[in-house]
């Protein structure tokens, strides 16, 4: 009986441990929502009365830093791991990091745990965070 009771204590201590996702674990932080997809958080830099008198205007800032000493191959990683493309700004999380996201709705910051992976986009005040893909 003992041991049953063991195995269910250590199942449920396993579930507890992968807890919240990468997104969802951000997405409070910077006034991001869950929409219908599962695994895409979104949200808008500026809203309400600020929107209507500045015309929608924001600014976002991103960082990456490592978690613990990086290996020159991380290192290489973190240095590209935020870049623009075509009027997007992205950071590709796919290995142990800290993103910083700084918003007019507030910072957040987030350490990525190994083998979690996301794809954080910034274009015009929208704001975008997906789980489980890079790409």
């Amino acid at each position: 009986m003992a041991a049953i009771a063991a195995l269910v204590a250590g199942g449920g201590a396993a579930a507890q441990q992968a807890g919240p996702s990468f997104c969802a674990r951000l997405a409070p932080q910077i006034g991001l929502s869950p929409t219908s997809k599962a695994g895409l958080y979104q949200g808008r830099l500026v809203s309400g009365l600020k929107a209507a008198l500045v015309g929608g205007s924001g600014s976002i800032g991103f960082g990456v830093e490592s978690v613990g000493t990086p290996t020159d191959d991380d290192a290489r990683a973190l240095k590209s791991a935020c870049s623009m493309t075509r009027g997007e700004y992205r950071c590709v999380v796919d290995r142990p990091m800290v993103l910083t996201v700084s918003s007019n709705k507030g910072d957040g910051r987030v350490e990525a745990k190994p083998g979690e992976k996301a794809l954080v986009t910034a274009k015009g005040v929208t704001v975008r965070c997906t789980d489980g893909v890079t790409a």
